[in-house]
């Protein structure tokens, strides 16, 4: 049954407030999630402070107890993650499946919501993990990067310490470089370097959570939104958008500019959108219904290749992510499978076949 147009245009208005809210939800989450790391950071500096002695120090007979404390701060920190990540994709989904309020009854939307926000948790991508190993993974790097960052300052502090002693007894000068050596053992020094590891830089924990967060919950609302959306007669597709914020071209480019199916630049029938084409995406998906193909469209029909020989040298490095395979491109080896490909995978596949870039 077609779905009136003043329903289409009010599902229209729905959808744009859902990206918006879907938006303020990611920031929110982002937010809290570095609030949780740095009450964690705290934590552990509090208990680097506590263990050390007298003079500011911690010993080498502490680190065993200290280590046990620290990498209880980091599980209850993966605890916390895994709650919030839950939430925030759960909040997500109702945002989306929202924008379907006009044509759908709530029990129905509230059922796509949880489905979706459950085949997003049991989501594999190419490398075969799902949240609770990415979630793992990021608790056990935590783990690894500020266990290392405590034991390394203990033990050279302390190296450096025994040292100075040995040549105070012999009345030999203590080295220059010893005293700067023994303040690694610090417990403020130690404090500062903990929360280096755990939060500085690309690469960090922290880093490596933003990413899985901003991942895990866009997902969950496109999911919802896509199921949502085909449970319309007259939908044909969803449009892959880009973020208001997309910062430069890459491979977003082509999936929202390319018009594969003969629907309209971007439009994918069900189960053959790219979205989301990457980690850490803020694109977003719209729908389109069956009057909103145009003839234009539907003669318009172009494959990916042809698409990215159309582009600047520039924009074909950006979407392929590597010059020999945009090199393989303007020779006419590659294929479309072949563009999410990596090259390493590719070498050998075109060595395999005699071809030489």
């Amino acid at each position: 049954m077609p779905t009136p147009s003043h329903i289409k245009a009010a599902i229209k208005r729905a959808s744009a407030k859902a990206r918006k809210n879907g938006n303020k939800l990611d920031a929110e989450a982002l937010k809290e999630l570095q609030a949780v790391y740095k009450q964690a950071s705290e934590e552990i500096r509090l208990r680097i402070t506590l263990m050390a002695g007298a003079d500011g120090t911690v010993r080498l007979d502490n680190l065993r107890e200290l280590r046990r404390q620290v990498d209880a701060v980091i599980d209850e920190l993966g605890w916390k993650e895994e709650m919030l990540v839950t939430g925030y994709k759960e909040r997500a989904a109702a945002t989306a499946v929202g924008a379907l309020a006009y044509a759908l009854p709530t029990a129905k939307l509230d059922d796509l919501a949880g489905e979706a926000v459950r085949a997003a948790r049991r989501f594999q991508a190419d490398d075969g993990l799902q949240l609770s190993d990415r979630l793992w993974r990021v608790n056990n790097h935590a783990r690894e990067v500020v266990g290392r960052a405590v034991e390394s300052a203990i033990i050279q502090g302390n190296s450096a310490s025994q040292a100075a002693e040995d040549f105070i007894r012999r009345g030999v000068p203590v080295p220059d470089e010893l005293p700067n050596k023994i303040k690694i053992a610090d417990s403020s020094a130690i404090g500062r370097a903990t929360t280096k590891e755990l939060m500085t830089g690309e690469g960090a924990p922290y880093h490596n959570a933003r990413r899985l967060f901003r991942t895990e919950i866009n997902r969950a609302h496109g999911m919802a939104y896509q199921q949502s959306v085909f449970e319309l007669d007259d939908t044909v597709g969803t449009r892959f958008l880009l973020s208001p914020a997309h910062p430069e071209p890459d491979i977003c480019d082509m999936h929202a500019k390319v018009n594969r199916y003969g629907l309209g630049k971007g439009v994918y029938p069900p189960g053959k959108s790219p979205w989301p084409a990457h980690p850490n995406t803020l694109s977003y998906e719209e729908v389109v219904f069956e009057d909103e193909v145009s003839a234009e469209d539907k003669t318009g029909k172009e494959d990916r290749i042809h698409w990215l020989n159309q582009q600047t040298p520039t924009v074909q490095y950006q979407v392929l992510g590597a010059q020999k395979k945009q090199q393989a491109l303007a020779m006419g080896h590659l294929t479309e499978n072949e563009i999410n490909t990596p090259w390493k995978v590719l070498k050998k596949k075109y060595a395999r076949k005699g071809i030489e870039l």
